[in-house]
């Protein structure tokens, strides 16, 4: 069960954290990994850990932000790799300020990433899938596409959004046998929730809220990207999977 081999998965911002950690999944599962974001040196250890497995990698410096970059990067790894089997949109930034101090500069940089650079990715790598009549595409959203959080405003619109783009499309592309779904994670310790983690009283507030009485680690969700992406999910797709150690059903 669970077997990737013979598959080919593009990562975005598998430079580190929960797409690191998922790459890494997806290679144990047997899949070949193509691995983009802009950090080359942080990329090319990722690839190292993604090789240990015994399978392909292909490190490709991408912006998200820009259609050709996303375009340059599909089709060398449809060229190096093959056709892709399994997309994770993972790219994401955070940017925790109020939101009467939010400048359009601010809104614009999470909007660009958290949305437009999924949306371009998943239409780039889309048009494949929907040809080959086959897929599955991963987005990474958040508890706070459901609930949320002060500081966070156009961060939980921006997940919130991408949950319900990977639902509309689910529905769109089900005649194409391209699957969709959602992971939502919730405080997983990564570079990303750094600033929050500066805070005793923070953390010891935010273990409050989780009923596990731990933050998550990226190492837990990798193993439902590797779900998705196999064989044995294949009547799943518009859904939105939870990982946040029961802190929403709090």
């Amino acid at each position: 069960m669970f077997d990737l081999h013979g598959k080919v998965a593009l990562v975005t911002g598998a430079s580190r954290g929960i797409g690191r950690s998922v790459a890494v999944s997806l290679a144990k599962a047997g899949a070949n990994l193509a691995l983009t974001g802009r950090d080359e040196s942080a990329l090319e250890e990722t690839r190292l850990a993604v090789v240990a497995c015994g399978v392909k990698a292909l490190c490709i410096k991408t912006d998200v932000t820009r259609a050709e970059s996303i375009e340059a990067a599909v089709t060398q790894t449809q060229k190096t790799l093959g056709k892709i089997d399994t997309l994770v949109c993972n790219a994401g930034v955070q940017k925790l300020k109020p939101f009467l101090d939010m400048k359009p500069e601010d809104w614009r940089s999470l909007i660009s990433t958290n949305l437009e650079g999924a949306i371009m990715t998943m239409q780039t790598v889309g048009r494949g899938m929907v040809e080959q009549k086959s897929g599955s595409i991963i987005t990474m959203a958040s508890i706070y596409s459901f609930v949320g959080a002060p500081w966070n405003s156009i961060y939980c619109m921006t997940k919130g959004g991408l949950t319900q783009l990977s639902k509309a499309l689910a529905v769109e592309w089900a005649r194409y046998n391209v699957r969709v779904n959602a992971i939502c994670p919730g405080w997983i310790e990564t570079d990303l929730t750094k600033p929050y983690m500066l805070d005793p009283k923070t953390v010891e507030a935010g273990l409050r809220q989780i009923p596990l009485r731990r933050f998550g680690q990226p190492e837990d969700i990798g193993p439902m990207a590797v779900y998705l992406a196999s064989d044995e999910s294949s009547f799943v797709t518009g859904q939105a999977y939870v990982i946040d150690g029961g802190q929403i059903a709090h």
